[in-house]
């Protein structure tokens, strides 16, 4: 993973947690997907969670800010990587980003 790539904005789709998190698990086929981001969210780590998908594709959920150990536009929150040929979700909270700034 390089950090350029996730700040470029073309690569990046938003998605509410509250509202919009349990559809995206649904339509990309990662159970598991709602409770590991929550579970991310409550115990942030570097290191993040890596779940799998259907068939034989798996993601990444990580905090940027604490992977990378430097501060990007929204990498206080969740981001789901699947590789740089699809778009990173970046999973954010109305009430309260994962790494306070």
């Amino acid at each position: 993973m390089r950090i350029n790539w996730f700040k470029d904005e073309n690569n990046l789709v938003y998605i509410n947690g509250a509202t919009q998190l349990a559809e995206l698990e649904r339509t990309l086929r990662f159970p598991g997907l709602e409770e590991a981001a929550n579970e991310l969210r409550k115990h942030p780590t570097p290191e993040g969670f890596t779940i799998k998908g259907h068939g034989r594709t798996s993601g990444r959920l990580f905090v940027p800010d604490l992977a990378f150990g430097e501060h990007i536009q929204m990498g206080e929150n969740i981001f789901f990587f699947m590789g740089e040929m699809q778009e990173c979700y970046v999973i954010y909270w109305l009430d309260a980003p994962v790494v306070a700034e």
